[in-house]
């Protein structure tokens, strides 16, 4: 079993991109079956936690970095073996045209992170959900966030949810959290029951569309 590296995450890293629909069985098989030298790769990068969620034609990624220089260790990865790696998985993905110059990845905006978990996430449910802002409505959402009520965290944490974290990406909000409890359905719903939590989804709600949709998980590294 890997080795837990104790250090502090110094930086969450969410991404999008799009995948071609027919690839989407090869690629969740490939990432099942990903190269040994690619994860080593990874760990070697100071990147843990690092998880793929796909739902209608968009990967969503989430990682955590635990080094002191992002720019070189993200530069390090394109090693030979990742490099032909990349030969497969590239053709399959299609990137969006809201990525900055330079992205093949669109990274993306956090608003909100809190609740590192205090147990080992290789023993956590991992969740991400997606959802649309109303047209013209992004930044209410993004100041609802940054007003985040340090209180609600508690909450959270009590219903053993834990590393809560929110970007914005392209008027959508994503979330990914783990949850180390034994009945998510009914902590959930204790959760958002609390006077709070019913203030704070609702004062959200307004600026939202449709419903939360969860995303399928379709590659997670120790």
């Amino acid at each position: 079993m890997q080795k837990i590296n104790p250090q502090k995450v110094s930086k969450p890293v969410g991404s999008l991109i799009g995948l071609k629909p027919e690839y989407e069985e090869r690629y969740i098989i490939l990432h099942k079956n990903a190269f040994p030298g690619v994860l080593d790769r990874i760990r070697e990068s100071n990147i843990r936690n690092y998880s793929i969620f796909l739902l209608d034609g968009i990967l969503f990624s989430h990682f955590e970095y635990i080094g002191n220089d992002f720019a070189a260790d993200m530069k390090a990865i394109a090693d030979p073996v990742t490099k032909d790696w990349w030969k497969l998985t590239d053709p399959m993905q299609e990137p969006l045209p809201v990525r900055k110059e330079g992205e093949l990845w669109a990274e993306m905006d956090l608003l909100l992170h809190f609740g590192e978990s205090p147990k080992s996430y290789l023993k956590a449910n991992r969740f991400a959900y997606t959802i649309e802002i109303k047209r013209g409505l992004e930044k209410v959402v993004k100041n609802i966030f940054s007003n985040f009520d340090e209180r609600l965290k508690a909450l959270f944490v009590k219903a053993n949810i834990h590393n809560h974290i929110v970007y914005c990406k392209n008027s959508k909000l994503y979330v990914y959290f783990e949850y180390t409890g034994n009945d998510f359905s009914n902590d959930d719903k204790e959760l958002n029951s609390k006077p709070m939590v019913e203030k704070f989804n609702s004062e959200l709600g307004k600026n939202l569309k449709t419903q939360w949709q969860q995303m399928k998980e379709v590659f997670h590294t120790d």
